[in-house]
């Protein structure tokens, strides 16, 4: 069964590891990073590569923007060294004509997962299309490729521009990275019906920069996250002690999270998968603390709500 039948089989747990492609000019760097996904091979149905431009985000950047490997030439490496399935990010909005890349992505790199992803602000005229615009393109042009997007739980009326780009030919969705179950209940509960899957995004945090650096991305990080996972440390500051706290508190609050939503499903809900970013070189070992406890109580917790389904 391939990693599109999977999609829209609610019985079939995925779970993806999203990882920053490494630095440009640095053959070893990308060695480092193939050695890091065969390390976590076994745990994951694919790689989620984001693609990272300099934007401005409106505020002070927090770090050094750090040009990077183009995701579709990591992308081929994983695929032909690895045999893992990769899913590739692609900000449309930039060049008109983005039917040509995802053609060349597909024919020339072999990757069939695509997520499309927007602009920065609503309030820019962007010279490419946006994603509705790029799926129907897509689609008209009958490319085999299964198109995924962006899904922002707070944001208003997001179940709505969920169902459109659905419609649009867009079949799963990753998740802004999740720090509270209130949002996100409440939209897997507005998408009752769905045919498409979504991937709840989570990232540990076992540092201050790490949510300084999450917030810069424009994360919804509640206002009092900062003192619940942060004990004892200083700003920019970090002892061994506090950081295994913070790391801690980080795991179990992504678990909580997600038994909140399995809790709280309604009576057909989406196709849920998981999603876990990995933001930084230093927090891989957490990254894989948490693909390993979540992976585990996400499947089972497919595998029980199969069961009561009948599926």
């Amino acid at each position: 069964m391939t990693l599109k039948d999977k999609l829209l089989n609610p019985a079939v747990p995925l779970t993806l590891f999203e990882m920053v492609p490494p630095a440009a000019g640095k053959p070893e760097a990308i060695e480092a990073t193939l050695s890091e996904i065969k390390k976590v091979g076994h745990l994951i149905d694919a790689v989620n590569l984001p693609e990272i431009r300099d934007e401005d985000r409106g505020s002070e950047r927090t770090h050094r923007f750090v040009e990077r490997v183009e995701p579709r030439l990591l992308g081929r490496r994983i695929l032909s060294d690895l045999d893992t399935d990769v899913v590739l990010n692609r900000v449309v909005v930039h060049e008109p004509d983005q039917v040509r890349w995802l053609e060349e992505t597909y024919e020339e790199f072999g990757i069939r997962y695509v997520v499309l992803v927007g602009g920065e602000s609503s309030k820019v005229r962007y010279p490419g299309p946006t994603v509705f615009e790029a799926a129907e393109q897509v689609a008209s042009r009958k490319l085999p490729i299964s198109l995924g997007g962006i899904s922002i739980p707070s944001r208003a009326h997001e179940a709505d521009r969920i169902r459109r780009k659905n419609d649009a030919g867009v079949v799963f969705f990753t998740t802004q990275i999740l720090f509270d179950s209130n949002d996100i209940v409440g939209l897997i509960q507005r998408l009752n019906g769905l045919e498409a899957r979504i991937f709840l995004s989570f990232a540990p945090v076992s540092h201050p920069r790490d949510l300084e650096f999450l917030r810069w991305l424009g994360v919804d990080i509640p206002p009092d996250l900062d003192r619940f996972l942060l004990v004892g440390e200083r700003a920019g500051e970090s002892s061994p002690a506090a950081a295994e706290t913070c790391l801690e508190r980080s795991l179990d609050l992504a678990q909580r999270i997600l038994m909140d939503v399995f809790d709280n499903l309604p009576p057909d809900p989406p196709p849920l998968g998981l999603n876990i970013e990995h933001i930084n070189r230093r927090n891989f070992p957490a990254a894989v603390q948490m693909l390993e406890r979540l992976g585990n109580l996400y499947a089972n917790l497919v595998a029980t709500r199969a069961s009561l389904a009948g599926l």
